[in-house]
């Protein structure tokens, strides 16, 4: 039986995940607004990319209004896909939803977005998460991914026992094919995003500070070392956070960011030369706040930063 989903956010992770849940026969709302809200009511879902293209057609668009007046009934599951500076927000905005839901699902970039969810709806049940994709919006519900990078990964303790997500989980990983998108469900969330932390906190400062994408960035000898630099510091602070790395985690990540496509940027970088606020906050400069509360040195993320501070709220019109 397919779960009433409320997608809130449709960026590229938002747009391509709720996309790629609806194609499996799960009901899809999305959570939006403005031009977003008019495109996905009448055009629905597009995906481009080098494993297919697809129009989705069956999906849903609400804003919080009309879900404060009972349409559409409250949702099993909500994923939160907000950028990282918006989820506390997005979460008031949308705190009827989350607090009825049976669970909220964070797919925010970084490390600290579920607790940024439960500080907007302090009654939702929000369980950490992240998402392993390559995409960027290119319009209201078009994304375009760049890879085979398609899954996403929540959880926490006690949640692979818990009937919901496993429900959820179970039902994503039931299908297969170049649409498919993995699902896992793990108790241990902390390691997972710090895993991944070494990636996007490396690729976010590095295409940043360059304009420069992964195809010269992680092939310059020089950046490459500057890589290793950031993944060392990010291991150092993940593990004073609690969180436990493979043996050959630094390798693995150096390896995911060479295999990346050579035109990919960081989501950070589009919206760097976009003119809009920045994640920065929650990337770099989390870096360097953990660092110094724990006494660790950080200073390529310190010096990342600084020297991106001037664009943390967006350059306005």
């Amino acid at each position: 039986m397919p779960l009433q989903i409320l997608v809130i956010g449709a960026g590229a992770i938002g747009a391509y995940v709720g996309g790629l849940l609806a194609r499996v026969g799960h009901d899809v709302t999305f959570g939006v607004r403005g031009h977003a809200l008019q495109a996905i009511a009448h055009n629905g879902i597009e995906l481009l990319g080098p494993r297919g293209h697809w129009r989705i057609t069956n999906v849903k668009a609400i804003d919080a209004a009309s879900f404060d007046k009972g349409q559409p009934p409250s949702p099993d599951l909500v994923l939160s896909c907000v950028k990282l500076y918006d989820a506390e927000s997005a979460a008031q905005q949308w705190r009827g939803a989350l607090e009825s839901a049976g669970a909220v699902i964070s797919l925010q970039n970084g490390i600290d977005g579920a607790a940024r969810i439960a500080c907007g709806a302090p009654g939702a049940r929000v369980v950490g998460g992240l998402a392993y994709i390559a995409g960027q919006l290119q319009a209201p519900g078009v994304v375009r991914y760049l890879s085979n990078l398609s899954s996403i990964t929540f959880g926490g303790l006690g949640a692979t026992r818990d009937p919901l997500l496993r429900r959820f989980a179970e039902s994503v990983n039931a299908t297969a094919g170049a649409d498919a998108l993995q699902a896992n469900l793990v108790e241990d969330i902390c390691s997972a995003q710090w895993a991944k932390f070494t990636v996007l906190a490396t690729n976010a400062a590095l295409t940043c500070l360059t304009r420069k994408p992964a195809g010269v960035v992680y092939h310059d000898p020089d950046l490459l070392a500057l890589a290793e630099v950031t993944i060392t510091e990010v291991m150092a602070v993940g593990r004073a956070e609690g969180a436990v790395f493979a043996p050959s985690q630094a390798q693995d990540t150096l390896a995911i960011l060479q295999a990346f496509p050579p035109e990919l940027f960081a989501s950070m970088h589009h919206d760097l030369t976009a003119g809009r606020p920045l994640e920065l906050d929650g990337i770099s400069g989390l870096m360097t706040r953990l660092g110094r509360q724990h006494g660790i040195g950080t200073p390529f993320h310190a010096m990342a930063y600084a020297c991106l501070k001037p664009w943390l709220h967006g350059i306005k019109p």
